[in-house]
């Protein structure tokens, strides 16, 4: 009876577009495991299941040096638990919470560096809660370099619950930045998105859904010449970055795949 249904279930998604597949998987009841159902390698279809590649990754917090500090301690994202800024919890899904101040984070951070014309690809599926009153940063792309003072993109929740993607358009060491701003579709705080940044030769497509297929925003960028001259590196981060200084921001992620 199990493999008759789900084999109808197979049937059903085989003649469904992509939007209807997400809707269909989002439901973990339909399914057992996700080997129950033979799915491309498109990440975004496999995002109802607890997939967690984090061990390319480290937890980066604000968490221990206090409301004013911003200063960063760093862990092991496979070793660290049950603590209250990083929380694998009951259902195996990891939780991860910031100070309230602006400027505070808990964030998953790529270990390793890139070059701008090495390809890789970071997806996720979370909810954020507690949104600040500024708003929160939920991924950025980022580089390491002496000086680096902005991310080259970051996407975010912004005040009016609008996902939006910022991306700086001169030198990152410059103390006062210059940007370009896209501005997507309304977040309802708590429910959950697929957040997906791929990075191929040099620029990054980024695109954040609902689980129902509905695309919040998706954009192509490429970096401009100030950024490219600065360093021609680049990694992931994920996570909450707050802006504001009302609420400890708040996200759990239900899965995440990283693809290098």
């Amino acid at each position: 009876m199990l493999c008759t249904a789900i084999l109808s279930l197979f049937i059903l998604i085989t003649s469904c577009s992509n939007e209807e597949v997400d809707e269909i998987i989002s439901d973990e009841s339909l399914v057992d495991s996700k080997d129950d159902l033979e799915l491309d390698d498109d990440p975004e279809l496999k995002a109802a299941w607890k997939v967690f590649e984090i061990s390319d990754f480290y937890i980066e917090t604000s968490w221990l040096s206090g409301e004013n500090s911003r200063s960063t301690s760093s862990f092991s994202s496979t070793s660290i638990d049950n603590e209250s800024w990083y929380d694998k919890d009951s259902n195996g899904y990891y939780t991860m919470k910031s100070l309230k101040t602006d400027g505070n984070r808990s964030e998953w951070k790529e270990k390793n560096q890139s070059s701008l014309y090495s390809g890789k690809k970071m997806t996720y599926l979370a909810k954020v809660e507690s949104i600040p009153e500024n708003g929160v940063t939920i991924a950025q792309v980022h580089n390491r370099g002496n000086g680096v003072n902005r991310p080259w993109l970051r996407v975010y929740i912004d005040d009016d619950r609008k996902i939006k993607i910022k991306v700086t358009t001169n030198n990152p060491s410059n103390s006062s930045g210059t940007y370009k701003t896209f501005t997507g579709g309304t977040y309802s705080q708590g429910s959950n998105y697929i957040l997906s940044i791929t990075y191929l030769g040099n620029k990054a497509t980024v695109k954040v859904k609902k689980t129902n297929g509905t695309v919040l925003i998706e954009e192509t960028i490429t970096p401009t010449s100030s950024w490219n001259n600065y360093s021609n590196t680049y990694y992931f981060k994920a996570g909450v970055y707050t802006e504001g200084d009302d609420k400890q921001p708040k996200i759990t992620f239900r899965y995440f795949y990283f693809d290098d």
